[in-house]
């Protein structure tokens, strides 16, 4: 591998693409149903005392996932689990504790794709097709490998299936510590059911739990977000904001950061902040969409609602299959922001970017 200091890249350009659509629009946005890897919630709710219970317990209840250390890759293509869990309702797997820039990753995708991001030397092992990273230069040093789980032919049996069988059974000599959640096509279905497959199959699994922080901030000027004049300042401000960069300074009696109210700005009185951590499906984060907008929709005195979330930075892929660094950045990312009226929708494009040489 090329030693880091011999490289040049040119540092990538942090850009976004922003979205407006009707709020009372009943259609879910594409940037949450293409983002499938999903680590962090943030909502903020300016002026509000009471967090109401329908936006709360959508992000409380049935967030629940699973560990599993050392899965064996080749158990993904078993007939059963395929028909079971990726033809039926949506899975969702993901490597943890690898670098993707530097280590073997996998991802199992809800649209049913096995994804694998290998390293030259355990591509070249595998003896199946892929194309190089998009993020590689010559000598390549990272290869991409797509699977269609859900492909009628790929069934045990057919060349292909058998193909892939063998390669990961006996050339894929790494196993992966993977979170994995299960979304049933059915609310009467239990979603641990994927859990006591795994279980069956001589696996431990490990239950989850989101980790939640709450803030509430008290007298302060938060931004009025208006047509376009300020929007770029708003997003930053409430970047800020998400991460805990603000602060109360009892000298001065007021709300200190390292980043201003942008203008036109307006007094409020109280302000939540809910953050949730963990893992999170795209039908879950579709959930919290359509409540926090009933929420929205039930105060139009509201100046503004926000809903922040974050990707894994060491994901395969970020929007749809479309292939993730961290190199150059890692941030995929998107925020939502309803007000009167109005939805609008901020995408990062960041870790798409390919770095110029």
């Amino acid at each position: 591998m090329l030693c880091p200091e011999t490289w040049n890249f040119k540092p990538a350009q942090h850009c976004f693409s922003i979205d407006r659509r009707d709020i009372e629009k009943d259609v879910i946005p594409e940037v949450i149903k293409t983002h499938y890897f999903n680590h962090s919630i943030s909502v903020v709710l300016p002026d509000t005392v009471i967090v109401p219970d329908s936006l709360r317990n959508c992000l409380s209840e049935d967030t629940e996932y699973y560990r599993i250390n050392a899965l064996r890759v080749c158990d993904l293509l078993k007939r059963e689990f395929i028909e079971a869990f990726v033809k039926n309702g949506e899975v969702s797997i993901l490597t943890i504790d690898n670098k993707i820039d530097l280590q073997n990753s996998i991802c199992v995708t809800p649209s049913g794709h096995l994804v694998l991001s290998l390293l030259t030397e355990d591509y070249q092992a595998l003896g199946l097709e892929g194309k190089p990273s998009c993020f590689d230069y010559k000598p390549h040093t990272r290869y991409i490998v797509r699977i269609d789980l859900t492909n009628e032919t790929f069934v045990p049996g057919k060349k292909n299936y058998e193909r892939v069988r063998v390669a990961l059974e006996e050339r894929l000599k790494q196993n992966f510590d993977v979170i994995l959640s299960w979304d049933p096509p059915d609310t009467k279905i239990c979603p641990s059911s994927i859990a006591a497959w795994f279980y069956t199959h001589n696996y431990s699994v490990c239950l989850c739990h989101q980790k939640f922080s709450q803030k509430i901030e008290y007298s302060l000027t938060i931004p009025v977000l208006q047509e376009e004049s300020n929007i770029d300042r708003f997003f930053e401000w409430l970047g800020v904001f998400s991460v805990g960069d603000i602060q109360f300074n009892e000298e001065t009696d007021d709300y200190v950061t390292t980043y201003k109210c942008p203008s036109p700005s307006m007094y409020i009185g109280q302000m939540q902040h809910l953050k949730y951590t963990g893992f999170f499906t795209r039908k879950k984060v579709e959930e919290i969409y359509y409540a926090l907008k009933e929420y929205a929709l039930s105060r139009n005195a509201l100046p503004w609602v926000s809903l922040d979330v974050q990707g894994f930075a060491d994901s395969p892929v970020s929007w749809n299959l479309k292939e993730h660094t961290f190199f150059t950045d890692g941030d995929n990312s998107y925020t939502v922001v309803f007000r009167p009226r109005e939805c609008i929708i901020r995408k990062s494009l960041s870790s798409n970017n390919r770095p110029k040489p």
